[in-house]
């Protein structure tokens, strides 16, 4: 079976090629152009390998080379993560500005008793936290 690899990937694939296969030169490359049964056959060529040995070493450095792809795909999705981050926290930002723009002191006042009533034991957390910072800070 011939697989032919794209020629952009083809492309990025060269430079970990050579790393791994110094023995072949930009001409053996160019001659290859993606074709993998090319590259078996020189690798066998040049390494002095039986054929399924050649195979065997194109098939696990391209598992390799994929895997490296998995890895900067993790990377995309992470920034992509950090993107829709961002874009939230600007969002609470906003909708903070705006609700201390709308309300006054008594409408807030009714609103923290609302919340402290409603989640007790993280309000008392949250007062602990405060407290220790505020402790923490006066103690020079």
């Amino acid at each position: 079976m011939n697989e032919q690899i794209t020629a952009g990937q083809w492309k990025k694939m060269r430079g970990s090629l050579k790393s791994w296969w110094g023995r072949l030169t930009d001409d053996d490359f160019d001659w290859i152009s993606g074709e993998k049964d090319k590259l078996v056959g020189l690798i066998q060529e040049k390494y002095g390998q039986t054929r399924d040995q050649a195979q065997q070493e194109v098939e696990r450095r391209l598992r390799e080379y994929d895997a490296g792809g998995a890895i900067s795909g993790i990377t995309a999705k992470a920034q992509e993560f950090g993107e829709t981050a961002t874009t939230k926290a600007k969002e609470a930002v906003q909708s903070a500005r705006s609700y201390l723009q709308e309300k006054d002191y008594a409408d807030m006042a009714d609103d923290v008793t609302h919340l402290v009533r409603s989640y007790p034991i993280q309000a008392l957390l949250i007062g602990i936290g405060i407290g220790y910072l505020l402790a923490r800070s006066t103690k020079r």
